[in-house]
């Protein structure tokens, strides 16, 4: 058969794309301005690499097949179409930044800000994302990790798809299927080891934009005809369902994207593999739908930076009301119709010819550059709130401590800071989660205080349990990695004879939380996925924690139970910044958030959680009277409804649950060891 020619090559435009783009941004907006059922709006991310594969790869595919590709033109359209717009809005968010935001915020927006100006900001946020990263929430340029994937897709695409062309044309879309078929099993296969990976870098969402790049070469090769009659119907129609359904079907509990991606992706290649179905004509192609499409890109890029300035006074976890949301998602789409007429528009018709035009945006970049990177070396500029850099200089050691297992890691850290092998006398051995890390500091000055050796087993997430461990759906990895630490710290604390007791402190209260979807105890990791009732979850706990304790004591350790501290519901350190940083104090009272006020003390969060716990470990205490069990509540709270975050100007909180090195002597200043044989005799 013939190929197509190259003017069989050239597509018109399609009003319907614009459509798709519609509901594509209007998912991904709404998502993020909170509108209830609307649980997985993300998906909206996925239909755009869809199209934008199609589109772009279609284009390139064209001017291969008549000969005409030119990187420089590739690139000048890419530039014109991506950075005028872009560079507008880094110019906004870096002035929001230091005008009304924090050192530690300004230092950590100027990294992401140097990393998107290079188009690698996937990689920034991958690379702080983790089990102590509170802040991607209020980080103005958290929407540029998909503009990362999209570029990097853009370098490598081009090339692949010239080499394959230049030996055999045909090779192309088979080449560019076996990619997507590779990707796909990376994605499915990392997500459970790797969630945060998948979510953020390329070779786990290449194949997203590779089903667009597939159909669009499919459909320019000639080889099929365009489905139409009943067929065009029923297929565009299992598209339009395909995309809208995982918008309210997906959770925050969904492993994502991996196969849960499936629906929207294909769903969408359906949707634009049927231009003349009812769907496409007259559904997708009406007026409104059609003109938000045209200013997607702008609205995509401005809903964020401005939700996320408004979400700084309320604080880390607290979410502006819909009533604040919903006019400003408004709001940044007049600024996408002014940014597209303005903007948009008289960029992308430059003439101006690609070596010039490039070379201008090039050295554009080079200045953002080089003031992103002054703001981060600065860390900040501090001397605007010198009392508040201070504050946060604490913070930012979270997560710092090296006995402190991460994510990933299933042995303790047996290094000689953590637990040195040629320590002469008796040591107390801490195992614990991230909770019981928080404390290290101050149990650490306490136990070397009175002559012994301390020892630190610890690992985020990891509750210090024998016969149960946490199951996270979202995290299955974390389980069978918590699982191996707990059996090796276990044997290290038994084979070591030098360990005469071991204290054990964790987020008990995690378990019991309001939502079991999204974490709960379990016994068969391989086999057991069903959701527990609390009643359940305390009988099991109560079992964990007994045999814990039992197994401890019967290798000749005694064991001393710490009780939780209390967690909060807003981020203490945003507290304090509320009432410093002058903008965001007026912001604060503009908006009338609640409690927008610094008084060192709040009402902490979770109490019904933390009651049940209490009263499992109660429970389990009554019943091994040789065990001691220190309450850290009386220490840290004044009134059950008034807990201490900071003690004048030294901060207790790390973020809403995790103390810093100042608050773990606070909770633990009345805290006493039983005494021991400093000679281990």
């Amino acid at each position: 058969m013939k190929s197509a020619t190259p003017e069989k090559l050239e597509r018109s435009y399609r009003s319907d794309i614009d459509g798709i783009r519609s509901l594509a941004i209007l998912s991904v907006v709404l998502y993020h301005a909170g509108v209830p059922g609307l649980t997985g709006g993300l998906t909206g991310v996925d239909i755009f690499f869809v199209l934008s594969g199609y589109l772009i790869g279609g284009h390139i595919f064209s001017e291969l097949h008549s000969d005409r590709f030119s990187y420089l033109r590739f690139y000048q359209r890419r530039a014109k179409r991506i950075l005028p717009a872009f560079f507008a809005v880094m110019i906004f968010t870096l002035a929001g930044v230091l005008l009304m935001v924090s050192p530690l915020t300004t230092y950590h927006y100027a990294r992401s800000a140097f990393a998107a100006t290079l188009s690698l900001s996937n990689f920034e946020f991958w690379g702080s994302s983790g089990y102590f990263d509170t802040g991607s929430a209020t980080n103005p340029l958290l929407m540029t990790w998909s503009l990362g994937v999209e570029e990097q897709f853009y370098v490598v695409i081009p090339l692949l798809m010239v080499l394959l062309a230049r030996v055999r044309k045909s090779w192309v879309l088979p080449s560019i299927l076996a990619v997507c078929v590779a990707s796909f099993v990376f994605a499915v296969v990392e997500l459970r080891s790797a969630p945060s990976m998948v979510f953020y870098l390329l070779p786990s969402r290449a194949w997203e934009l590779g089903v667009g790049v597939a159909l669009a070469v499919f459909e320019l090769s000639g080889t099929r005809r365009k489905l139409a009659g009943p067929l065009a119907e029923v297929v565009s129609a299992v598209g339009l369902v395909g995309v809208l359904l995982p918008m309210v079907l997906i959770t925050r509990t969904t492993p994502f994207p991996g196969a849960a991606a499936l629906p929207s992706v294909l769903g969408t290649a359906l949707l634009l593999a049927t231009p003349v179905s009812w769907v496409n004509r007259r559904l997708l192609s009406l007026p409104p739908l059609v003109y938000i499409g045209r200013v997607s890109y702008s609205w995509y890029l401005w809903h964020w930076p401005i939700l996320a300035f408004i979400r700084i006074p309320y604080g880390d976890g607290v979410a502006p009301p819909l009533v604040v949301t919903l006019p400003l998602m408004a709001l940044a789409f007049g600024i996408a119709m002014l940014s597209y007429y303005w903007i948009e528009q008289p960029f992308r018709s430059s003439r101006r010819a690609p070596g010039p035009l490039l070379m201008r945006y090039a050295v554009m970049s080079a200045v953002f550059l080089v003031v992103f990177a002054v703001v981060a070396k600065s860390h900040g500029f501090p001397a605007r709130f010198p009392r508040l850099a201070h504050m946060e200089e604490v913070v930012e050691m979270r997560g710092s401590d090296p006995c402190l297992a991460n994510f990933g890691a299933d042995q303790p850290n047996l290094a000689a800071e953590c637990d040195n092998p040629a320590a002469k006398g008796s040591s107390i051995a801490l195992w614990g989660d991230s909770h019981g890390g928080a404390l290290a500091p101050g149990l650490r000055k306490i136990v070397l205080g009175a002559g012994y050796n301390f020892v630190e087993l610890g690992k985020v997430g990891c509750l210090p349990l024998i016969g149960a461990v946490r199951y996270t759906p979202s995290q299955p990895a974390e389980t069978p990695e918590c699982l191996q630490f707990n059996e090796k710290a276990l044997q290290v604390i038994k084979d070591d004879p030098r360990i005469k007791q071991v204290i054990v402190s964790g987020y008990w209260a995690n378990p019991f939380r309001p939502d079991p979807r999204e974490t709960w105890l379990t016994t068969d990791v391989a086999h057991e996925r069903e959701i527990p009732t609390l009643e359940a979850t305390g009988r099991l706990f109560e079992q964990a924690l007994a045999e814990t304790i039992r197994t401890l004591q019967a290798a000749g350790k005694s064991v001393i139970v710490l009780g939780d501290t209390p967690s909060f519901e807003i981020n203490p350190i945003g507290r304090v910044a509320v009432t410093v940083v002058p903008a965001e104090r007026l912001l604060a009272q503009w908006l009338r958030v609640p409690n927008a006020d610094d008084p060192g003390f709040d009402t902490p969060n979770y109490v019904e959680s933390d009651r049940l716990a209490a009263s499992a470990i109660r429970e389990v205490m009554a019943a091994t009277p040789s065990a001691m069990l220190v309450d850290l509540k009386p220490a840290m709270c004044k009134t059950p409804t008034e807990c201490f975050y900071r003690d004048r100007d030294s901060l207790l909180y790390a973020d809403t649950h995790h103390l810093t090195p100042d608050g773990a002597s606070f909770a633990l200043r009345g805290f006493q060891l039983p005494a021991l044989d400093p000679t281990g005799k």
